[in-house]
């Protein structure tokens, strides 16, 4: 069930649980993140809202791009196609050489966010002539439910969807996620890519 609050798409989650100490734990990511009501896990996106976790991003994005499939980088998917590229704020990693800190980092999400909801996007790639759509920028396993019903909407358009995620993921909600997904890049999100990204 959706409701707006604060102007901001707010939707229950499930991958969750109860700990009996007044604290509820996400599930989502590796982290379980323990929270107190109002408290947020380090991805900012999913907090403790009501005794459940709840997404507070779906529906809004951070932005928007058109991109060739090889700069996913995607080598033989679609060769040569046009991709709609999105994320939202919030990230559950915490690398220092992030690319796009100012979006995984954001804590004020209606200066960076525009309203694109599932069907909306799907229907701008068609239009654009976009084969596929990318979940990217951020890591997609936060927005998890909105990158599921984008993939979706995707589909019955005949639009292929692309993960670019660090895979930092519990296994049920992977299944879930990757159930819906056409291709994936999963990144090295390390020390050694920094080393990479500075040469």
């Amino acid at each position: 069930m959706h409701t707006k609050e604060n102007d901001t798409t707010v939707i229950a989650t499930h991958y969750w649980h109860d700990l009996g100490d007044g604290r509820i734990q996400c599930d989502l990511c590796p982290r379980f993140c323990k929270l107190h009501e109002g408290q947020r896990g380090l991805c900012f996106m999913r907090p403790n809202q009501g005794q459940q976790i709840v997404l507070t991003s779906y529906g809004r994005s951070s932005g928007f791009a058109i991109d060739p499939i090889e700069k996913k980088p995607l080598n033989h998917f679609y060769p040569g196609s046009s991709v709609l590229s999105f994320g939202t704020a919030g990230c559950n990693l915490a690398c220092k050489f992030c690319q796009n800190w100012d979006i995984s980092k954001s804590r004020e999400m209606d200066s960076i966010m525009s309203i694109a909801g599932a069907e909306k996007i799907a229907q701008k790639a068609a239009e654009l002539g976009c084969l596929s759509v990318a979940y990217t920028y951020n890591d997609p396993v936060i927005f998890h439910e909105y990158a599921i019903d984008t993939a979706i909407a995707c589909r019955e358009l005949d639009i292929k969807s692309v993960a670019v995620s660090a895979g930092y993921v519990c296994p049920e909600p992977r299944a879930e996620f990757y159930q819906v997904m056409d291709a994936a890049n999963i990144d090295l999100n390390s020390m050694f890519k920094f080393l990479i990204l500075r040469r």
